[in-house]
């Protein structure tokens, strides 16, 4: 190695760091080190990332499958292509494809922004509408005892109502959330709802 053992910050004691400093002055670790530094200063860090850059590229994905010079941008279904802009136009132009048929493409498929499991209706609002209860209160609450404790009557009242509004305005900011929630767990179930009677 190039280095002693990490040494804790709360068990350090002098013994401990004086045997790191003897084991970094040791001929076989300075070699190492100095075997790293030379490394180090032979590398050229912007070549090497931008070659890491252009290695990790999906060109698979990226590449037009009737035209491999430009890039994809659709999607033909039917057909199992990826197409670029200027090749759908012709396609188009010509009518051998209908503009209906082209899909946007993606050059990379990030499965954690999409969610498909069913939601069970009403959790949403039921979840944001006790966040709601809990922030009025919470905020009007704070908002009542630094009333108590200001010094003036224009203060007290200051306090007060900064703390409903704020309140308030937490408290309607979950509910519309919990409202859009609702919209998306029915539209989920009315969604899932024919396959379980027409399978087809």
């Amino acid at each position: 190695g190039v280095g002693p053992r990490a040494l804790p910050g709360k068990d350090l004691t002098a013994d401990d760091l004086a045997k790191a400093f003897q084991f970094v002055h040791q001929p076989e670790v300075r070699a190492a080190a100095e075997r790293i530094r030379d490394a180090i200063l032979k590398e050229n860090g912007c070549d090497e990332a931008l070659h890491a850059f252009h290695n990790h590229l999906p060109l698979s994905q990226m590449q037009s499958d009737l035209e491999s010079t430009y890039t994809a941008c659709y999607q033909l279904k039917e057909y199992h292509l990826q197409i670029s802009r200027h090749v759908a136009q012709v396609l188009v132009i010509s009518g051998r494809i209908e503009p209906t048929e082209l899909y946007f493409h993606s050059t990379r498929f990030w499965p954690s922004i999409f969610d498909n499991r069913i939601h069970l209706p009403f959790h949403g609002i039921i979840k944001h509408t006790h966040k709601a209860i809990v922030k009025i209160f919470s905020d009007t609450t704070s908002g009542v005892k630094q009333a108590m404790h200001a010094d003036t009557w224009t203060t007290s009242t200051y306090n007060v109502i900064e703390g409903v509004l704020l309140g308030l305005s937490k408290g309607i900011g979950h509910l519309c959330i919990g409202c859009l929630s609702l919209y998306g767990e029915l539209t989920d179930v009315l969604d899932a709802a024919p396959s379980y009677y027409d399978p087809y």
